[in-house]
């Protein structure tokens, strides 16, 4: 009797011992994003919630976090050089708000990219790569993965329809405040106007401005179409969502974690393109439906009249010669 005490004991305390062996092997990290819950972002995170924990094993759970509960872009980028939050995801091109990472804005030359697939392709390549590599080294900042595609930009107008370059001209235009973006449209001969998003749909309808720059994602959940009545599929620049991490946390991963975590960010960035896809069918029905005049414009005259437009940026926003290395990428063999 004692000695079966003795050996009920012993288990006991072994099992004791072990447990805080077993709960300090599991890791809880926060993934943020400015995304609404229920959204195509956040049901591509539940995806990477889902892919990590189980090839982790139990190593690492994921706790999510949508509608910029961790505070804004800015916020989230500090919070992941400090090292409190682990994981963001939102638009790949904000890797420019970081020491190093202006070279993300050549994702807004006209143009460049034959297609969002093509930017994708080419923004996960390892050219790409070493770049983010000497980012992070820079700014504590990663971006381990630009999975997801965005809808392709276009113009929304009061008036319209615009079918080529000279139908832009003397257009008051709302345009983020992005470089190559606003050199497009003045270019083109409109007035750039810069406001934030919240501010479009009253600007459209008290005329203060005559239309907008933005893709379906951030167009028809604000409903933009029901005070403008001209959207021209113009496709001039092609997005992505992109996968950001805390340098001091990555750096300390064991290269199989971090693997791991690029291998579920492309799973998850596979969910958010096939949702936006779906999307973007949906919304030129919804388009239609509200009365709005659809167009797919002369995308080759916008291409002509905005071709060199990139060259005063060259050497100063990215490497020289990145242009041209991105139009090789896609000649046809």
């Amino acid at each position: 009797m004692k000695r079966r005490h003795f050996t009920q004991a012993a288990g006991a305390a072994v099992l004791a011992a072990a447990t805080p062996l077993l709960h300090a092997q599991t890791r809880n990290v926060k993934m943020a994003t400015i995304a609404l819950a229920n959204s195509p972002w956040h049901k591509a995170l539940l995806k990477f919630k889902e892919g990590v924990e189980t090839a982790s094993g139990g190593k690492y759970t994921v706790s999510l976090y949508t509608d910029g509960s961790l505070g804004d872009i800015s916020r989230l980028l500090t919070q992941m050089q400090l090292g409190t939050v682990e994981f963001s995801y939102f638009g790949a091109t904000s890797l420019s708000f970081v020491k190093g990472g202006e070279m993300m804005n050549v994702a807004y030359a006209p143009y460049l990219f034959k297609s969002t697939e093509w930017a994708e392709r080419i923004f996960n390549s390892g050219e790409f790569q070493s770049h983010y590599d000497q980012i992070a080294d820079g700014s504590g900042i990663r971006m381990f993965g630009a999975w997801g595609q965005r809808s392709s930009r276009a113009i929304q107008s009061t008036k319209g329809p615009i079918m080529k370059p000279d139908d832009v001209k003397g257009l008051r235009l709302r345009v983020p405040a992005i470089p190559l973006l606003k050199a497009m449209f003045e270019r083109l001969g409109a007035q750039v106007t810069p406001m934030g998003m919240l501010e479009i749909y009253n600007a459209l309808s008290r005329g203060a401005v005559d239309g907008q720059d933005n893709g379906f994602d951030l167009s028809i959940p604000p409903r933009f179409h029901e005070v403008a009545k001209h959207w021209s599929a113009t496709d001039h620049a092609h997005e992505l969502v992109g996968f950001f991490g805390s340098e001091r946390f990555w750096k300390a991963l064991p290269v199989a974690d971090r693997s791991m975590f690029s291998q579920a960010a492309k799973n998850a960035g596979a969910v958010t393109t096939a949702l936006t896809r779906e999307f973007d069918r949906d919304s030129i029905e919804i388009l239609k439906k509200a009365g709005v005049q659809y167009v797919v414009p002369d995308r080759e005259a916008f291409r002509a009249a905005t071709a060199d437009l990139y060259k005063e940026y060259e050497g100063k926003l990215w490497p020289t010669g990145l242009i041209d290395s991105i139009r090789k990428q896609q000649e046809t063999k």
